[in-house]
């Protein structure tokens, strides 16, 4: 009776240690997905920027008509310099990913986890330029 038993559980043993981990397009697929998903993130704040760079430049527009302190304008004026690099850095990276379908499995490992770092990497850029051309805009709204 044990040798029928274990007979009858080898097949199964044998079968459960060969489904160590996912598959090669397992893991391919969710590394894509990851960057995906970081692009999509990023992406989210696009709006932000433009409305951001449009009330910035409005306001450097204002102050220069009014012979502001040129200071004040150069702070406003390199502020929105930033968001529009933000803004190009995205573009760039959008107009230059391809997806890896046509390459072997280690090369498309290879090219999203450096098209993972060059989004997360713009995705930083654009959070931080954000958040000071926030600060700035602050700083020097006009007050009604």
């Amino acid at each position: 009776m044990k040798k029928l038993i274990l007979l009858l559980a080898l097949p199964f043993a044998i079968v459960a240690g060969c489904q160590s981990g996912p598959t090669e397009a397992e893991q391919k697929t969710e590394l894509e997905s990851h960057v995906i998903a970081v692009h999509d993130s990023a992406m989210a704040n696009m709006g932000t920027i433009i409305k951001l760079r449009r009330n910035l430049q409005a306001l450097s527009d204002s102050l220069t008509a009014q012979q502001t302190d040129s200071t004040t304008i150069k702070v406003l004026q390199q502020s929105v310099t930033g968001l529009k690099a933000a803004d190009e850095g995205m573009m760039n990276w959008m107009r230059n990913y391809k997806a890896p379908d046509t390459l072997q499995h280690q090369q498309a490992m290879t090219y999203l986890q450096q098209e993972l770092q060059k989004i997360e990497k713009i995705k930083v850029t654009m959070d931080s330029t954000i958040k000071a051309a926030r600060v700035i805009y602050h700083q020097h709204e006009p007050k009604n």
